[in-house]
């Protein structure tokens, strides 16, 4: 396996990730606040994809009084204070759809709660819009339970220590304010805290919303232990060792400061990292949901850090990572339960992701789950890795293909793996239904692989897939001390032999486009319609 020469590797990532078309995303981050009966006026906007857009929103989620209209306006006037959040969606001339959960907060006229931080405030001052403080820190120390603090466009240089907690129906909520002008075209102008922001040990019920955290050395936003129902909205975190920080301590050791449960981290970028940009190291970390969050660019930036993840929590029980896109990362793309080496973690949930040109694994879940509708491309070894430890998983209507295909970061590995013997023979009851392996390995690494079922798998059940790695060994499984190649899984020997394979294929899946440009959408005529992630 070649995984030494970092160098090359980033400028030829950097290329790449340069030559790809612009995605499609939303681009306003934050809305500003509404009072009951002021008219009320924002023009949302994207950037990427082919113009002109379409908006819409979920049905029920603006709040009463105001509408999206398809040219991304929202308009009206609010009649009863309330927040909620608001999905908003936005498509392309193309086909192709972005969504950002965007918060509204809907007071009444002079109610308090509303804080205000500015770059030429005073701490001296009341926090309010029209006399507001001048330091995040100053605010922090002051809001109080249901409060929300909204730092308007700015730089504020300093780190931030929240160590006083909202409760469970009036959290603490430090959020960027729009500018002064919401009709404006689009909304695009940052609060930017140049530090660390820390929620200290203890500290629960915090939102974050719409915020770029940078400049840090270490640890973006550092939730420090026995934190919990902590909402990560519309952030972006750049930079540091870590974007985001879950619990303190060792690898493999117990927290310092205690678990962390309840947290929300969404419709976030975190990137440019020098090792794991969403780290729960060592975790416990429970409850946690990662939802329309990018992450790229970790572990890119010395050979030291070249094993880092994009996503990667040692240990804990439901996780959810849904919708994201998680490429050009220097170790796996998402890592889950690496520490839990009694295996059968529960709750475990990979879904709807795009996982992309990442040096190491795409996925790797030690210890079990369920992966569903997932596209994992451009790996530069084993796309997927699945029950290093005991565990249950299920693999359901996943495209795998095109991994191992870049001859200067790939090295030739299995196309997926199940069970592997890493340290003895775990036992995996595994299911696999629906899924599609293709073109893994490719000519400049080395000769193509199918996947790999350890001694110790127990397939619970295994159809509808289809296989086009390596004709004369698409599945290799060590409990039957045989590979099966294409002729054996379309001509019944698989099904013989495993008592599985019902509406398996072994053909060209038909993808629109291959190596280089690679899009696994599929062509008209392709057979594998109603199987993988598309």
């Amino acid at each position: 396996m070649c995984f030494r020469v970092l160098g090359p590797l980033v400028v030829l990532l950097a290329g790449c990730h340069a030559a790809q078309p612009q995605r499609l995303t939303v681009q306003t981050r934050v809305l500003p606040p509404i009072e009951v009966g002021v008219p009320y006026l924002i023009r949302l906007s994207a950037t990427g994809g082919t113009p002109p857009y379409s908006w819409e929103a979920d049905e029920g989620g603006l709040p009463d009084g105001l509408r999206l209209s398809e040219a991304g306006v929202i308009d009206g006037t609010a009649a009863v204070p309330q927040s909620s959040y608001t999905a908003v969606t936005v498509s392309d001339a193309e086909g192709a759809t972005a969504t950002r959960v965007l918060r509204l907060t809907v007071r009444r006229p002079g109610a308090p709660g509303a804080r205000y931080v500015a770059p030429d405030g005073d701490d001296g001052a009341p926090g309010t819009r029209e006399r507001p403080w001048r330091t995040v820190q100053h605010a922090a120390e002051s809001a109080g339970p249901g409060e929300t603090v909204y730092l308007v466009p700015g730089t504020y240089d300093e780190e931030v220590v929240v160590d006083r907690s909202g409760a469970a129906e009036a959290p603490i909520t430090f959020a960027a304010h729009p500018p002064a002008e919401p009709s404006a075209e689009g909304a695009t102008a940052e609060a930017v805290i140049e530090g660390p922001f820390i929620l200290a040990e203890g500290t629960s019920y915090i939102c974050l919303d719409g915020l770029t955290i940078r400049g840090f050395s270490v640890w973006g936003v550092d939730l420090t232990g026995d934190n919990h129902h902590i909402e990560l909205t519309n952030l972006h975190v750049q930079g540091g060792e870590a974007g985001i920080h879950l619990t303190v301590g060792d690898s493999g050791s117990e927290p310092e400061h205690g678990p962390v449960s309840d947290v929300l981290i969404a419709d976030c970028i975190v990137n440019d990292c020098l090792y794991t940009a969403i780290d729960g190291t060592p975790g416990p970390c429970n409850r946690i949901v990662v939802r329309r969050v990018e992450v790229y660019g970790a572990g890119l930036t010395e050979e030291d850090s070249f094993g880092a993840d994009g996503i990667a929590i040692e240990r804990g029980e439901s996780i959810l990572v849904e919708d994201c896109y998680v490429h050009d990362n220097g170790g796996d793309g998402i890592d889950l339960n690496s520490r839990d080496t009694d295996g059968h973690a529960t709750g475990i949930v990979v879904r709807g992701n795009v996982v992309a040109r990442n040096h190491l694994n795409g996925v790797k879940l030690w210890a079990g789950g369920r992966l569903e509708g997932n596209v994992l491309w451009g790996q530069g070894v084993n796309p997927l890795d699945v029950g290093v430890h005991d565990c249950e998983a299920q693999i359901i209507r996943n495209t795998i293909a095109y991994n191992m295909w870049d001859a200067q970061f790939g090295g030739r590995d299995y196309a997926s793996t199940f069970g592997w013997p890493e340290e003895g023979t775990p036992r995996v009851r595994l299911t696999l239904k629906g899924n599609i392996w293709a073109f893994n390995t490719g000519p400049d690494v080395g000769s193509p692989t199918g996947i790999f079922l350890g001694e110790g798998v127990d397939l619970v059940e295994e159809s509808q897939n289809l296989f086009y790695s390596r004709e004369d060994g698409e599945i290799t499984w060590e409990a039957l001390d045989r590979e099966f190649s294409r002729g054996d899984i379309t001509g019944g020997a698989w099904a013989a032999a495993s008592g599985h394979g019902e509406g398996d294929q072994a053909t060209d899946p038909r993808f629109v486009a291959g190596w280089p440009q690679v899009d696994l959408s599929l062509r008209a005529e392709s057979p594998a319609h109603g199987i993988g992630a598309y």
